[in-house]
């Protein structure tokens, strides 16, 4: 035991968090470069869960995220994030800025090779922007990659964790490719990791069509519910076909009537009647009491695993609510 919190300690002292304060060097720098498109006042702060982790190991708080099987994809995932700044430099000088229809399928056949179940295209909102990030384009094409079932099912646990760490791989590898892509057909880009990344997704994804975010503060999908993971991939591209309108706009009618994510959150940091924040922004989940029993759980899950559309199903809720 005393062995496994030695070894948790060296990996996040002397790999993950150089690591990371370097990406926050790149981060800053991408605020202050020319041309890029910065946070508003409205903006929220990200909840930066990979730090977390390692103020949490610092502090000899419980934390078992960290094990044999998500160390791995963990360290693979921070090598991702790092490419998606470095390949920056890839990008034309002077990009293509239209896109046809035919390469617009490619990118879908793409996508479904590397694991995408589902993408979508919005005009990015600049107040989704993090606090102090920038992106160096607004035109978004989200990406949606799904969780597997049965080891949601058994949240909270090892497997789910190892599980929810290689989805988070898995869609961040596929941002960079799809970004490089697009690069080589003469488009600039910019990839968003899944972890740590530029956005507020949900919101994001919902613009998009592909989905509603529900009270647990997650994307609730027509084909997966709660139970898939998001990225993007930002480009200077014009005229992709933005979703002109959201059929999943009832959701928040189940989810008024529901409570379960609310009624099984284990810290209680999930609330009836929105937070306010100073922002105005509204959310129903409390980071603080969420994150440390996130960390010394598993990464919990509960949420996701009790959530109706994860078991009941999109279509019979759909049907329920509309009979009422």
């Amino acid at each position: 035991m005393k062995l496994g919190l030695r070894i948790k300690r060296f990996f996040y002292r002397r790999i993950m968090k150089p690591n990371i304060l370097k990406l926050y060097q790149k981060e800053n720098a991408m605020v202050d470069r020319r041309n890029t498109i910065a946070s508003t006042e409205q903006s929220p702060s990200r909840f930066d869960i990979p730090m977390g982790l390692i103020e949490h190991a610092e502090q000899g708080k419980p934390n078992n995220i960290m094990n044999r099987t998500t160390m791995r994809p963990m360290i693979s995932n921070i090598k991702n994030i790092h490419k998606s700044y470095d390949s920056l430099r890839e990008n034309s000088e002077k990009p293509k800025e239209k896109i046809t229809d035919a390469i617009l399928e490619e990118i879908k056949d793409f996508g479904k090779k590397h694991g995408i179940v589902n993408l979508g295209f919005t005009k990015l909102p600049h107040h989704l922007i993090f606090k102090e990030k920038a992106v160096l384009h607004d035109n978004a094409i989200v990406l949606v990659l799904e969780m597997d079932k049965d080891k949601i099912a058994k949240a909270p646990s090892r497997e789910t964790v190892g599980m929810v760490m290689n989805t988070y791989n898995n869609l961040g590898i596929a941002a960079n490719k799809i970004a490089k892509f697009l690069r080589n057909h003469g488009y600039s880009t910019h990839a968003s990791h899944p972890l740590g990344g530029i956005v507020l997704y949900p919101p994001l994804a919902s613009s998009a069509g592909l989905g509603w975010f529900g009270r647990h503060g997650l994307l609730i999908t027509p084909e997966f519910g709660p139970r898939v993971r998001l990225a993007a991939v930002f480009t200077n591209i014009t005229n992709l076909p933005y979703a002109e309108e959201n059929p999943h706009s009832w959701i928040p009618k189940q989810c008024a009537t529901c409570g379960k994510c609310i009624k099984n959150c284990p810290p209680k940091s999930l609330y009836e009647q929105p937070i306010i924040k100073e922002n105005g922004l509204k959310t129903h989940n409390d980071s603080s009491k969420c994150f440390p029993y996130f960390t010394g759980n598993y990464g919990c899950s509960i949420c996701i695993k009790v959530c109706p559309f994860s078991t009941t199903g999109y279509k019979k809720l759909h049907e329920r609510v509309m009979k009422k």
